[in-house]
């Protein structure tokens, strides 16, 4: 499609009345039609002949045959946005129809304007990828989600230390991403008052323009990149997987490491991280209801294939509570318990002033497991000098 040339759509569906909806939507100026089809064969054959701009795909259960065809019009059709449409909603859903090759998801019922602009975003994605294929690779920087399926078991203190530990410790580009839109508070944490937040970057994301994230990031003292949650909770922000994996690859392109503090419990956004993170450390106390929490997320990621390589469990005691035994989480959870955090009153202290334990007492409990889980990750050892510091993600 060139200029302001219609957007040629395949419309594919085994539902008559919906395949009648979205022709009635798409009878506009911007679109034209390549054509209709049932899911399947018929499908990938008119997907490969006429060449559209974008498929809307609709997509029901059973869902492996519909997965198929996502995947088989992707690679027969590889210059076409794929937008599926479905009433099936959960996390699963739309990670596998996304893996198998869409580049929009859009739960229905959708009005007019949503299904047209489902349409849209997949073009785009799909123009934004081939535009990033003629640009020579950047090298892909070590991302690490940390995740705490309920609250009040220390994730934004591990983030926080471990980000400000990967930066002394490597001396390398090291971003430190809130993805808790509603009241994240890693930059408080760290004494980082933010110019502008993620909240901003979304909303020129909204208006049409594309900017780098790098441009929304705050600096810190120790020298790692701050991607601040808003300053004030806002329900209104669009933000969804498409949005967390933007970020991510955006900042992983010019970061050695991006650290992620996800949002209290299992939400898609903290799935989305866990995608594309290179390891993800499952935080848990020793109770039995964050053990009963850890367990069922670990059987999620299982079952998505996500093997034990990527995941790491930490054990934390933000309060003096023992709990089960590191043994009995392995039973408990099947995966043996990576680091063990112990209670340490300094992270409280340190946090109500903005600053991270690994700064002000290096050699408190607390702050010695991070910097060994930096070492870890960074492959540093303790004699190894720190490398020359990135500027701004450059050397």
């Amino acid at each position: 499609m060139q200029g302001d040339s219609p957007i040629k759509a395949l419309l594919v569906s085994s539902d008559p009345e919906v395949l009648e909806t979205m022709k009635r939507t798409l009878a506009t100026g911007s679109f034209t039609l390549a054509g209709e089809a049932w899911p399947g064969i018929e499908a990938v054959r008119l997907a490969s002949e006429s060449e559209p701009d974008v498929v809307l795909l609709h997509v029901e259960e059973p869902l492996g045959p519909a997965v198929n065809t996502v995947r088989s019009i992707a690679q027969a059709a590889p210059q076409a946005g794929i937008a599926v449409l479905s009433s099936l909603g959960d996390l699963d859903t739309i990670r596998r129809v996304m893996n198998a090759g869409a580049h929009d998801f859009a739960t229905l019922p959708l009005r007019d304007d949503e299904m047209r602009d489902a349409a849209r975003r997949a073009l785009d994605a799909v123009r934004r990828s081939d535009d990033e294929d003629e640009i020579v690779a950047a090298p892909t920087g070590t991302v690490l989600c940390v995740v705490g399926p309920r609250g009040g078991v220390g994730k934004t203190a591990v983030a926080s230390n471990l980000a400000v530990a990967l930066a002394n410790e490597t001396g390398t580009a090291v971003a430190l991403v809130d993805l808790d839109l509603l009241f994240g508070s890693a930059a408080i944490a760290l004494g980082v008052m933010p110019a502008a937040t993620i909240q901003n970057w979304l909303q020129m994301k909204a208006s049409g323009h594309s900017e780098p994230v790098g441009r929304y990031l705050s600096n810190h003292r120790a020298g790692l990149k701050v991607l601040a949650a808003p300053l004030e909770p806002d329900t209104e922000l669009e933000f969804g997987p498409q949005e967390v994996a933007d970020i991510i690859n955006d900042l992983a392109s010019t970061h050695e490491f991006v650290v992620i503090d996800t949002p209290p419990s299992f939400t898609e956004i903290s799935a989305a991280a866990i995608e594309l993170a290179s390891a993800t450390m499952m935080l848990t106390t020793g109770d039995i209801a964050s053990l009963r929490a850890v367990r069922h997320v670990v059987q999620t990621l299982h079952a998505w294939g996500i093997d034990d390589e990527r995941l790491r469990l930490v054990r934390n005691s933000p309060v003096p509570f023992r709990g089960a035994s590191d043994d009995e989480m392995r039973e408990a959870i099947g995966i043996d318990v990576a680091w063990s955090l112990p209670h340490d009153r300094d992270v409280f202290k340190t946090t109500d002033l903005g600053v991270s334990v690994v700064e002000s007492n290096q050699r408190s409990p607390f702050a010695r497991q991070v910097t060994d889980m930096a070492h870890f990750f960074g492959r540093v050892k303790k004699t190894d000098q720190p490398a020359r510091r990135r500027v701004l993600g450059v050397f």
